[in-house]
């Protein structure tokens, strides 16, 4: 150890606190590390050690937490920042791990930007402040205590990115005759006004779904693949699916009621591709 220092104050009394009592063993080599970082500056190979053990226990750590929202509000609670999650945003933490890594990586660089300066000034000092229920804090589940301040700041952050990356899929598809070549193969301006009407229909259908869901439709409709379709908005297969599954859920519960008519050119159209479709699985098997 280079120093007896935590922070900017020498510790006045090693291994035990103000009150007389004992610091353990782990703790007392974490304050240790601390000072030792701090009188070299947070440079060289002792600081580098130490960022790394933080980044790999809290990146495991806020991944885990990402995973299960009702784990993820009591980790942030203490936030000065809410943490406002949608129903898609849930599914979208649970199922995709990629996007948990994402933002975790950000949550955690984020922490570490104003992590020497707290150490330097003092901020961990477990001899004085041993924690909640008077338990002492180990220095790498203190980190993670930054990196749950600044978490909901980030996924924030990474909501607006990916509402952003969704809007600019769906307006690259979103020219409304392509809905009409996609229901009865017709070219542009040439549906009938049977067809116009049901793509107006179905059109603002597709524009009142949110914009992930927004951007599989345009992309279906522009013939992509589930699986493409997924790869593209880096979004799970399932995802698509049940983006897919919920629109024809609505289009078919209001055909049962006279509410969303399908014209007889439209039906005839279907009725064709459903035969090719049957031929072609004929000749493949």
């Amino acid at each position: 150890m280079l120093s007896k220092k935590t922070g900017g104050s020498e510790t006045r009394n090693p291994g035990g606190t103000s009150s007389g009592r004992a610091i353990p063993p782990r703790i007392q080599r974490d304050v240790d590390r601390v000072a030792d970082v701090v009188a070299v500056g947070f440079r060289g190979s002792m600081w580098q050690q130490l960022a790394s053990e933080l980044y790999d226990y809290a990146f495991k750590t806020v991944c885990s937490k990402l995973r299960r929202s009702d784990d993820l509000a009591e980790f942030v609670a203490k936030s000065a920042t809410p943490l406002v999650l949608s129903d898609e945003d849930r599914t979208a933490l649970h199922n995709n791990s990629d996007d948990r890594a994402e933002i975790a990586l950000m949550a955690v660089s984020v922490a570490m930007e104003t992590f020497p300066q707290l150490l330097k000034d003092g901020g961990y000092d477990p001899a004085n402040h041993p924690g909640k229920d008077g338990m002492f804090k180990v220095l790498k589940s203190f980190f993670v205590g930054r990196c749950a301040l600044v978490l909901p700041r980030v996924v924030v952050n990474w909501k607006q990115e990916r509402t952003d990356r969704f809007l600019r899929q769906s307006k690259k598809h979103m020219e409304g005759w392509r809905l009409a070549r996609a229901l009865g193969g017709y070219t542009a301006g040439q549906a009938p006004a049977d067809v116009v009407v049901l793509c107006d229909t179905l059109t603002g259908m597709i524009n009142g779904l949110s914009p992930r869901n927004r951007a599989v439709w345009h992309m279906k409709i522009e013939g992509f693949t589930p699986g493409e379709i997924a790869d593209e908005l880096g979004i799970k297969v399932y995802d698509v699916n049940n983006a897919l599954y919920t629109l024809r859920t609505r289009a078919k519960a209001l055909r049962a009621k006279g509410e969303l008519v399908v014209p007889p050119s439209v039906e005839a159209e279907w009725a064709r591709r459903r035969e090719l479709d049957t031929h072609g699985a004929k000749v493949a098997s």
